[in-house]
């Protein structure tokens, strides 16, 4: 449907935003900053050093599936 995330009033006045990606899937909503916050978390990737930090903390659990990808 879309090319990126995209940002979309869900008010006439302009208070309550939705962040819907690329399939037209609303991820989040709230405020137009929380929606400009959770694009930018779901659009730029970790560095590799945050991504060892946080792995090197989560304890290892075989027969859990994870539901968001780190």
């Amino acid at each position: 449907m879309y090319t990126k995330p995209m940002i979309l009033p869900l008010d006439i006045a302009g208070d309550i935003f939705a962040l819907q990606d690329e399939e037209g899937n609303t991820i989040g909503t709230g405020t137009r900053e929380v929606c400009e916050v959770l694009m930018y978390i779901i659009t730029n990737p970790l560095s590799p050093s945050v991504s060892v930090r946080i792995r090197a903390l989560m304890p290892r659990r075989p027969n859990v599936l994870v539901a968001i990808a780190i």
